[in-house]
This record gives structure tokens, sequence and C-alpha cells, in this order.
């Protein structure tokens, strides 16, 4: 009997040891965390008891502001639903997303950002002042876009390759921000998914999009040139398999900047070979392929790039056989990438060959009206050599000139670009279009994706490319 009373207190005490132990954790060592916590509703409740910082475009229009009804501070916004996706949703139901969530200390005044005052405030029992924050986000840049997308299921990234700034990033279907709550039902059931950033969050097969990473591979390598020459039949046989061309094409004979040019799968199979997948895999990581691209915004709301297997990333150094490495280069096999991810490697050969970190802050205002911080470009790979960029840049432009790209030319304005067309195996497409003008001096990058197509990058994603180049170059100033 005694043995039995000491097995339950003995059980007993080990419970109450694990119990405080759990409860030190939660109340210690995680009590921050779920204070800060987007899906913290008593804290977003009691915020939205005072007026928040504004939200506003590079232009200083203000896309989401605050206005107070029944007690609360709730959000305006008089530009309508631009960039949804990117502000997010500041929501006591539903929670916070996107930029509301990612500069929440800054908007309500609690950051140490902005010095020490709104520390003293909270101290006294006041509530700090929020600052105001002023975002890369061009909004004619950003309405033609939406625009754009009307009626598709895709995505677009507008880019300052110079600088990384995000001039727009737009995804479609969308939603209201203005009236999130009383539709929530519907957007949240939507198969369509209208809450879901493709833009930053969607991956993709890229398709022939892929090509300049292949190709600025190749060249960086030395295996081939832009003279280096091929013969297509229509067919590439390979470890008992076979790369063909989109639609059964064959081309003959050709040269590489042909083989970008025209998009033939065959070369760019064999080049993928011919560099081998250790370096081919080595050259999309140096795009940024297999790590997150460093925008400031909450850690899943942007998207890794690289090869998927099952929903699961494979790692850079998972094998492939030369079949594999053959489609890899034709960016198929397991390829999956983000629009913003391929903004950037269209950024990257702008750029003379460096990947610049993307950003969407251009500077924070404090309650006062003085700059507290604006933002440093600053560089983040560096993808290939000048000279490859260089060569990689006049090749693209012949896709627009005379390629598969032509829908994406802008009169008397020279534009570099590579289409792609990304067969998903449900007999629908990804059609993609990447690229930057002016060609001879670069101020926008852009990448269009939109899914679930019959046609070709080149027929619907190149034109929407040209409305959003055409739009950001009409801009008199950029970040």
């Amino acid at each position: 009997m005694n043995r039995a009373v000491a097995r339950i207190f003995v059980i007993a005490a080990v419970l109450f040891a694990a119990l405080i132990v759990n409860l030190t954790y939660w109340m210690v060592v995680r009590a921050e965390d779920l204070r800060t916590a987007p899906e913290n509703h008593r804290r977003i409740a009691q915020e939205m008891k005072h007026p928040r910082g504004d939200l506003l475009a590079y232009d200083g229009s203000v896309l989401a502001g605050s206005v107070r009804r029944s007690g609360y501070y709730r959000r305006r916004y008089p530009q309508g639903s631009l960039a949804p996706h990117l502000l997010g949703y500041d929501s006591v139901r539903y929670g916070r997303t996107g930029l509301e969530a990612e500069l929440n200390e800054l908007l309500t005044g609690e950051s140490l950002e902005l010095g020490t005052q709104g520390w003293v405030d909270r101290i006294l029992g006041r509530r700090p002042d929020g600052a105001d924050v002023r975002l890369t986000l061009v909004p004619a840049v950003q309405r033609a876009a939406q625009q754009a997308l009307k009626g598709q299921q895709g995505a677009v990234v507008a880019l300052d390759p110079g600088t990384g700034a995000v001039i727009a990033a737009a995804s479609a279907p969308s939603f209201d921000l203005e009236r999130l709550e009383s539709r929530w039902d519907r957007y949240s059931g939507d198969p369509s998914a209208p809450l879901f950033d493709r833009a930053l969050q969607g991956l993709f097969v890229p398709g022939s999009a892929f090509k300049v990473v292949t190709a600025a591979a190749a060249l960086d390598a030395g295996a081939v040139d832009p003279e280096s020459r091929f013969t297509d039949t229509g067919t590439y046989v390979v470890y008992g398999g076979k790369v063909t061309n989109y639609g059964g094409a064959v081309y003959g004979l050709h040269d590489f900047t042909t083989a970008l040019t025209l998009s033939i799968n065959t070369t760019f199979g064999k080049v993928g070979n011919d560099v081998g997948r250790k370096q081919l895999t080595a050259g999309a990581e140096a795009f940024g392929f297999w790590q997150r691209p460093p925008l400031a915004l909450p850690e899943k709301a942007v998207a890794v790039s690289g090869r998927y297997r099952d929903g699961a990333l494979l790692e850079p150094t998972e094998d492939m056989d030369p079949l594999g490495t053959a489609w890899f280069a034709c960016g198929q096999e397991n390829a999956l990438a983000s629009p913003l991810q391929m903004a950037l490697v269209a950024g990257a050969v702008a750029n003379g060959g460096r990947v610049m970190v993307p950003y969407l802050v251009y500077e924070v205002l404090a309650a006062d009206g003085t700059t507290v911080s604006t933002a440093e470009p600053e560089m983040w790979l560096e993808a290939m050599t000048p000279q490859t960029a260089a060569t990689l840049n006049t090749m693209m432009q012949r896709v627009v000139t005379a390629g598969t790209g032509t829908g994406a030319a802008l009169e008397g304005i020279p534009v570099a670009g590579k289409t792609g067309t990304g067969e998903k195996g449900d007999g629908t497409n990804v059609a993609w279009f990447i690229g930057f003008a002016p060609a001879d001096d670069p101020q926008v990058a852009v990448a269009v994706a939109i899914d679930g197509v019959s046609a070709t990058g080149g027929e619907v994603a190149a034109p929407i490319a040209a409305a959003v180049l055409r739009a950001a170059l009409e801009q008199v100033s950029l970040p």
C-alpha cells in the first residue's frame, strides 16, 4: 500500500514539475513572442484604440491610413485596393499580415528605431505616436500591373535592378482590404485563393524563362559563347529519354544566341549537361535559388525557389540524372520559382551580374515629420561576371526584337527579355516573361507569370510586361 502511495506521489511531483516548466517557458521565455504575435487578437484590439502610422506610397500619397469608428481606429484605403497582399490586413478578428505585421512596432511607435521616447511614454502610461512608413511602391505602376492581370491567375513583380526597390507587386485574383471582414468567408472559401500572394509566395514552373540562369552558368563556365554552333533535329536523346522542342519544332543549324532567341529546348538540354548538374545548380544558387529573398516581410510571406518534390524543397546537392539535368536546364523537371525570384534574375542581368537586396521601405518618418531612416541599397549576390551580364543583355534584346518576346517591345525603347512556357503536366501552362528596360540603361526589371493557360509566354505574359514597363518608364522618378 505504501509503495502505491509513493508511486502516486512521484508521478504527481513529476507532473507538477512539468507544469511549472511549461508555465515558465510560456510566461517568461515566450512571453514577448506571444505579445507580439500577429494573431494575438487582444493586443491588436488594445492597439486599435490609438491611431496607427500611415503606410505611404513612394509619391507620399496614403495607401493605408486610420479613421476612428465606434471607439477604435480602423484602416482606411484612400486609393482603394492597391497592393492589398503587400500591405496586408489589420484585423482584430483575423490578425495581421504583410507589411502591417512586419512594420507593426514602427506603426504603433514601439520600435527602438524611433528612439527612447516610445519607451518613456509606455512607462508613463501614455501611448507613443506611431511612425509613418513611406514605401517604394509607385501607385501608377502598381495600378498598371493590377489592371493588366484582371481576369487572370498570376502575378507581376517590378523592381529597380540597380537598387532592389520593389516598385510594384501584384497578385490576381485579388481582394478588397476595406471589405475583408464582411467578405472573409467568400475570400477564404474561394478555390481561386484571392488571399494568396502569388507574387511573393507563389511557386510556378519557370519553363524557358529559367534559360537565362542556364545561359549565365554556361557563359561564365566558358562552355559556350554567343556564336557556339548547334544542330537541332527536334530531339535530344539522353539517358534513355529525350528532350523535345515546344510544339515539336525543328530548327536545324543555329548558334547559341538563336537558341535563346527562339527558346530551343534541345540545345539548352545539351548545354545543361555540358555544364553539369553541380555547376548548373551552383549557377542557380548564385541568383538566389534555394535561399529566401531577404525582403522584410513575415517569414512565410516569401517563398524559396528551387527544386521541389511532393511539396518539399530538395537540397541543392540532390542528384539528377542527365535527362533530369537536361530538362532542369530548360526550367522543367522539378524546378519551381516565384515571380519575385525571376524578377531578381532579370535584375541581375540588367545590373551587371549583381543581385540587389529587394526592399519595400523607402523611409521611416517620425510623428513630427522628421526622417528616422532612409533605405540604403546593398548587394545580395553576384550571379555572374559583368562580361556575361553584358553578353546576356545583348542576347535578350534579340529575344524581343526577333524572337519569342516581340510582344514586350516598346516603341523607341530597347527591351531585353526572355519568355517561358512552363508545362505543368495537366494540359495547362504557366506563361512567363522576364526582362528589363531600357536595355542600354536599365531602370526597371519585371517578371510576369500567368497560371493555368493554354497559350505561351510570348502570347500572354509579354504584353503584360510591356504595359508595366511602359507605366514605369513614364514616371518622373522611381525609387
